[in-house]
């Protein structure tokens, strides 16, 4: 890997993306107040609506934006799977007893400060 990059960046060279290296915002102070207004207010977002499903631990973590137009989201949501580990136990318990019921509780994965979100 090091003769692949060998005098090449690692990093994009994309000012709405990626930091300017330290070098340069050691020397220029228009590329520091650059890099402190992209870390401190972030990018600016065009006002739509963008909602993506990721891949996590317990499941499948679904995130939702919905921006106006400015630095900040106008709306986020993120929804865990545990509360959908919690959704479907009425219709797998059905008919069972209820010593069943809490086996069944301690076979599935859920986090109860995810649930309440």
């Amino acid at each position: 890997m090091p003769q692949q990059h060998a005098g090449r960046p690692f990093k994009a060279d994309h000012p709405l993306t990626t930091p300017p290296p330290k070098e340069r915002t050691l020397q220029h102070i228009e590329t520091l107040i650059t890099h402190f207004l992209q870390v401190s207010w972030g990018p600016v977002m065009p006002a739509n609506e963008s909602f993506q499903m990721v891949e996590a631990t317990k499941g499948i973590n679904s995130y939702y934006l919905t921006s106006d137009g400015s630095t900040m989201s106008y709306r986020t949501r993120i929804r865990t799977p545990s509360y959908a580990h919690l959704q479907q136990i009425p219709a797998a318990i059905r008919g069972s007893l209820v010593s069943d019921l809490i086996v069944y509780l301690g076979s599935i994965d859920f986090v109860m400060s995810d649930v309440d979100r």
